[in-house]
């Protein structure tokens, strides 16, 4: 932890608050200037937009697909295993070969999907058009962490009790009262950690999209991981690209904090 964790942590925190660059000959205090060149930026903010809406649509499409095929493999239907094997198969793959591959599968040119697309004359480019880009890396993120969501709730499931459902069918109670207030409730803790958890890794997002749409088309799906990696090791300005990386830690805090208290034992 000290070597690969605290060490690397407190150069980046010092290289931030210094003049540190491919074209400077020192390291020069300068105290909160990076921040406020870098971080209070136009193009910043934009990607902190671009994050905030990843992470808001992933969140939602990533827990109602999560738990609905959580309640139908916890009824245990035929086969149930086998399907549960298959699901959690997404969850297993290196995420630069699954983006990779996906950029294959909606090339405007050589792709199976455009080529699906055109055969009912619609001719998409998922790499020209921001909003088709940014849903193509919401649904590629859902792809792959569904699964997670999903075993997460699966497993809270196994902990609920059958005595307030039996109570709820025998009150007459539907599938949709019998989900709000009684599974829900039951699976407040779990729900939360697992949405806290998803939090924390679509914030951080740069594999998909780097593999992917490379921030494009223009600056419509560079997150702020992007940005930071783009402004160090392509325009090689470390302190700014430390500040950018600090900064989000420091946005992302109190979710820390939550998920601290949540798992506190």
């Amino acid at each position: 932890m000290l070597a690969i964790g605290l060490i690397p942590i407190g150069y980046a925190v010092w290289i931030s608050f210094t003049d540190v660059s491919l074209y400077s000959d020192g390291s020069r205090f300068v105290g909160l200037q990076n921040y406020i060149d870098a971080v209070f930026t136009p193009r910043f903010l934009g990607t902190l937009g671009t994050t905030l809406i990843f992470v808001v649509a992933g969140l939602i499409i990533q827990f109602i697909f999560g738990y609905l095929l959580a309640v139908a493999l916890h009824r245990q239907l035929r086969g149930f295993q086998i399907a549960r094997t298959v699901l959690l198969i997404p969850m297993l793959l290196t995420p630069v070969v699954v983006g990779l591959i996906w950029q294959f599968m909606f090339n405007p040119d050589l792709g199976i999907i455009n080529a699906m697309l055109g055969a009912f004359g619609w001719d998409v480019n998922f790499f020209a058009d921001p909003l088709l880009a940014r849903a193509l890396i919401v649904m590629l993120d859902a792809w792959m962490h569904i699964p997670f969501v999903m075993l997460m709730l699966v497993a809270g499931m196994a902990g609920v009790s059958d005595e307030p459902l039996e109570a709820a069918a025998i009150d007459g109670a539907g599938w949709w009262q019998t989900t709000r207030y009684v599974v829900l409730p039951a699976l407040a803790p779990v729900i939360m950690v697992t949405l806290i958890v998803r939090c924390i890794d679509i914030v951080r997002i740069f594999d998909i999209v780097f593999s992917t749409t490379r921030g494009g088309p223009g600056t419509s799906t560079e997150t702020v991981s992007m940005l930071s990696y783009v402004t160090t090791f392509q325009f090689y300005e470390f302190s700014d690209g430390a500040a950018m990386s600090i900064a989000l830690a420091l946005l992302m805090f109190p979710v820390y904090f939550l998920y601290i208290r949540l798992t506190k034992v």
